[in-house]
């Protein structure tokens, strides 16, 4: 396979990862938002009541995750700063698997360390992506 068929496929690759995970994050935002922070808030902090960490940290993580779980969506489809937005949507991420860990809902926190394993290989696409602002800036 000639390099300029690889990049082509790369560059697939990436985008079909970004709009995944943008898809997943958008519906997570907008449902979050449909229920109200406060709706959120309540629920993040009856599931970690029982764990160890501390309930206001909770609280204020409950209520800036549909922000972030927006602007990753929006940011993803973009492509402006792909592979910053890719670490940005992997950490958060790690920080909702580190969550679900505490709280003992290890299938939910498997869950989301796959999103991570998809995290890093968009970070690994995201230089050949030339569907993307950055990809769009590059070939001119």
């Amino acid at each position: 396979m000639s390099t300029n068929n690889q990049q082509n496929e790369a560059s697939w690759i990436s985008l079909i990862l970004r709009i995944a995970m943008a898809s997943l994050f958008a519906v997570a935002s907008i449902n979050k938002f449909a229920g109200g922070l406060s709706g959120v808030a309540a629920y993040f902090q009856s599931v970690f009541e029982p764990t160890w960490l501390p309930l206001p940290l909770v609280a204020i993580h409950a209520k800036v995750i549909p922000f972030a779980e927006g602007l990753i969506a929006i940011w993803l489809l973009v492509g402006l700063h792909l592979r910053l937005a890719w670490f940005f949507t992997g950490f958060v991420t790690i920080s909702l698997a580190f969550g679900m860990a505490v709280a003992s809902k290890y299938d939910v926190a498997a869950n989301n360390y796959f999103y991570v394993l998809l995290c890093c290989a968009g970070l690994y696409f995201s230089p050949l992506d030339r569907w993307s602002l950055d990809g769009l800036k590059s070939t001119r």
